[in-house]
């Protein structure tokens, strides 16, 4: 459990700093560029986050859940990353007129073109984050994203006032593939791994077959309703929805995003070691709930302030999006444990049902409702996110041996927090004359008065978090008492 915690602690402030540079991007950038170029972007970026789910076939995932790694199965997955990778990057350039063409928007076209350069470094750093990360090695890991974070923010930020428009974006993402690249070999600097292979080619092939079904299904489904509006809606919508989502993903950036590379290692190796996952999934969804509905409660209801700090005031028509879309992100709370305790437990195919059954009604829904416009959209997800995490369970149940009533039980307490967390907000809301647009003082009343509510709440009940939260202050003093002792 301490190496855990403390896998978790330097993932931890991997993710924050990552986080907070990607907001800093976002803020600077969106009192940039228009709603228009925003959508432009986005679109693009859509299409290659599809290309490279792609093109990851579930290498990584694969080198992490074995429980034994050879040379040979490094080296195969170095070669058939290498292969997908350039066969993305030489699809796009191939694919981007078309795209185009359809979208009637040259710039489109500018801006794949330039994002194909990241395919090409991406096989000579993956095989080693996936090796660094099966090791939980996160204190290397976090060196390298966070340098390599900030180096994006940058070159994004820095091309965006120089008035380079939406490629702005795409040259930082490119500056930061190249920097994991660099940083990764100087951490673990082993050339054996770039000898291309086939030896190990078989059950990587086999595993990634059904990881990318996976991982490409739920990509499709979040960036195919973006294509789908930058056409019925045009691009202007696709901005709004893509930053109302930023917001809505808050949550997930500054707690999920931390614990979730650590969430597949540690159900594996709880796997290999005869542990009970069926525990192991259920602290695990306490825990999530714990944080993530308060926080969802109260970005909702504070999501006017929110936009405003975050984006400014050209983005008016986003606050009442994340209203309804926070809201609708507190079912899909415990999702980061769908997949890597379905993998842990020898179900990976189990992981592909689930997705094949839930996301087309999903993507059905969404799409009819852009046809009305972007608020049908917002509300539709009040109907969708719920189905795809009723259809989630059915799987788990089977597979680790859970009811509804240890689901029930898991997350009681965290209702409870929850409550806490949202007393205060709503009388400040139901309070003020305006409304939900709170000023300055009210926003920081409903803030403080939240946190404390949570906290109250958190001291009331017998919730693990708790627990959990000591452990971590331990290890950090522990660690503060070490180094005082080294000091000569």
């Amino acid at each position: 459990m301490n190496q855990v915690r403390n896998s978790i602690l330097f993932s931890a402030a991997d993710k924050y700093a990552s986080q907070a540079l990607a907001l800093v991007t976002t803020a600077v950038m969106a009192r940039i560029l228009t709603p228009a170029e925003t959508g432009l972007f986005v679109v693009a970026n859509s299409v290659t986050l599809l290309a490279n789910n792609f093109r990851d076939f579930g290498v990584g995932t694969y080198i992490v859940q074995q429980k034994t790694v050879s040379r040979e199965i490094v080296r195969s997955a170095f070669t058939l990353t290498l292969i997908l990778s350039f066969a993305m990057a030489v699809a796009i350039c191939l694919g981007s007129g078309t795209l185009a063409s359809f979208y009637h928007s040259q710039g489109l076209q500018n801006l794949l073109v330039v994002a194909t350069l990241g395919f090409l470094m991406i096989p000579f750093s993956s095989p080693i984050m996936a090796l660094l990360q099966r090791e939980m090695a996160f204190k290397a890991l976090a060196i390298i994203n966070i340098g390599a974070a900030l180096a994006g923010c940058i070159v994004t930020v820095g091309l965006g006032l120089a008035g380079l428009g939406p490629v702005s974006y795409v040259w930082g993402s490119v500056v930061t593939g190249a920097l994991i690249c660099v940083l990764a070999l100087s951490a673990r600097p082993e050339f054996w791994i770039f000898r291309p292979s086939l030896a190990g080619m078989r059950p990587l092939l086999s595993f990634g077959a059904v990881s990318s079904l996976i991982t490409v299904s739920n990509m499709a489904y979040d960036l195919l309703p973006k294509f789908a509006f930058g056409k019925i809606l045009g691009f202007d919508a696709v901005g709004l929805y893509a930053r109302a989502l930023t917001v809505c993903q808050l949550p997930d950036r500054f707690i999920v995003s931390a614990l979730q590379p650590v969430v597949l290692p540690a159900f594996a190796e709880q796997a290999r070691s005869g542990d009970s996952l069926k525990a192991g999934y259920l602290h695990g969804l306490s825990l999530m709930t714990a944080v993530q509905w308060p926080v969802l409660i109260m970005l909702s209801l504070l999501a006017g302030p929110v936009v405003d700090i975050l984006l400014g005031p050209q983005w008016g028509a986003v606050p009442p999006l994340v209203r309804v879309m926070a809201l609708a992100n507190m079912a899909l709370a415990p999702a980061v444990l769908t997949f890597p305790v379905l993998v842990a437990a020898g179900r990976v195919g189990d992981a592909l049902w689930a997705t094949l059954i839930s996301l087309p009604p999903s993507f059905a829904i969404v799409i009819g409702a852009a046809f009305v416009n972007l608020e049908a959209v917002a509300a539709s997800l009040l109907v969708v996110a719920p189905l795809q995490m009723f259809v989630a369970y059915l799987f788990i149940r089977r597979a680790i041996g859970i009811g509804w009533a240890d689901l029930v039980r898991a997350a009681r307490d965290s209702a409870c927090l929850a409550l806490g967390a949202a007393l205060a907000p709503i009388v400040v809301v139901a309070t003020s004359s305006t409304g939900f647009s709170l000023g300055w003082l009210q926003t920081a009343m409903a803030v403080a008065g939240g946190a404390a509510g949570w906290a109250a709440a958190l001291m009331l009940v017998d919730h693990p978090l708790k627990k959990e939260i000591g452990g971590i202050l331990l290890s950090v003093a522990r660690r503060g008492w070490r180094s005082r002792a080294a000091t000569p």
